[in-house]
């Protein structure tokens, strides 16, 4: 009998009804450990309400029964109970080759933390992924996930994967959905985790799936928008705060649509910075160059005189003189002078409510 100190893998197995394949799957499991010499642990970490976790029962492994739905659920609750050195993830349904554990073994022996497989490059089964998650979904997806995250991760929701358990601590895994394979990944990269990507086999899975394209989708996307918000907020905004201002200098006798998009703009931008601020105010995210420049600089008093720079600019420009001066210079009528001084003291009073709030988040803790 193996003693928790000695085991070098362990091997998580998500399970919501999988009668059909689990079986198969942990001796196929038992059977390369055995093959190769590996010492290992299997966990069944179950939701089911078929006869899976009977079935896993009849074999030498951890069942861990905690009936919570979620991919990320399944994980979280198998890692509390995993002894190995290292951990190997996969779905026990018959689409992934567990021939593949010691490859993946291989490369966390050589110093690599975090290894994971790449089913695109490799040889998908025919009939095992749908058309729409072959050449739309999961290709889009990892896309999306290569611009953001600067990566060259081209299988980002392969459920086959494997790092050291070490790792862990540093990734503070916490999402319970489909999402938990995004964040796994999206982690390692900020926390700047050796990754390998392999080229591995697709199978048809045996069963029913769980998968729901259009809302597991979006929670990948979701959580990748949450953690690039820049891509969310500050660049849209941005672009509509310049369209705004060319609007502005070209609609001289019509300055509303220029008005609104520059407000719409600083305002979808001010949404990115306190996004990004809440995200490190909360432990999300450890380190963002532009939210620690903004707590050193930006103090509320700071963000209140700038404020009301804007909003006396405002009201500077509604005193006849210089109402006068600024139409004969832009050219504008008289109505257009008017909505260009309250989008002024509008920009103002966003402002000084934005550094309130930033100031708030920036407060310092124990």
């Amino acid at each position: 009998m193996k003693t928790e100190t000695n085991i070098e893998v362990s091997g998580i197995l998500p399970c919501r009804n999988e009668e059909q394949s689990l079986g198969d799957c942990i001796l196929k499991i038992q059977e390369i450990f055995k093959k190769h010499n590996i010492s290992g642990e299997i966990i069944v970490s179950d939701s089911s309400t078929d006869n899976s976790p009977e079935i896993a029962k009849k074999f030498n492994i951890k069942l861990v029964k905690h009936d919570k739905e979620g991919y990320g659920n399944a994980y979280l609750e198998g890692f509390k109970v995993a002894s190995g050195k290292y951990l190997f993830c996969a779905d026990p349904d018959g689409t992934y080759d567990f021939e593949e554990i010691p490859r993946f073994l291989k490369y966390l022996r050589n110093n690599y933390d975090f290894v994971i497989g790449d089913r695109l490059t490799g040889n998908i089964e025919k009939g095992a992924m749908p058309w729409s998650h072959r050449y739309i979904g999961n290709p889009l997806l990892s896309l999306i996930l290569r611009v953001f995250f600067n990566t060259k991760i081209h299988d980002a929701h392969c459920g086959m994967r494997s790092l050291k358990k070490e790792v862990l601590d540093k990734l503070n895994l916490q999402t319970t959905g489909m999402e938990f394979a995004s964040e796994m990944i999206v982690k390692a990269l900020r926390n700047k985790i050796k990754i390998k990507e392999l080229p591995i086999n697709y199978h048809q899975r045996r069963g029913d799936s769980k998968l729901k394209s259009l809302t597991d989708g979006w929670r990948h996307l979701r959580f990748m928008l949450m953690y690039a918000p820049n891509y969310l907020f500050v660049v849209p905004g941005i672009l509509f705060f310049v369209i705004g201002l060319a609007l502005l200098i070209l609609l001289r006798h019509n300055v509303v649509y220029g008005a609104f998009l520059i407000i719409l703009g600083y305002q979808i931008i001010s949404l990115g910075v306190i996004s990004r601020v809440y995200m490190k105010s909360i432990g999300l995210i450890k380190s963002d160059r532009m939210i620690d420049f903004l707590a050193r600089r930006l103090k509320f008093e700071s963000g209140i005189i700038l404020a009301l720079l804007f909003l006396v600019a405002g009201l500077v420009i509604k005193i006849q003189p210089v109402f006068d001066f600024l139409g004969h210079l832009l050219r504008m009528p008289g109505h257009s002078i008017i909505i260009l001084a309250m989008s002024v003291a509008i920009v103002g009073i966003q402002t000084g409510f934005t550094a309130f709030l930033i100031s708030i988040l920036l407060i310092e803790k124990k």
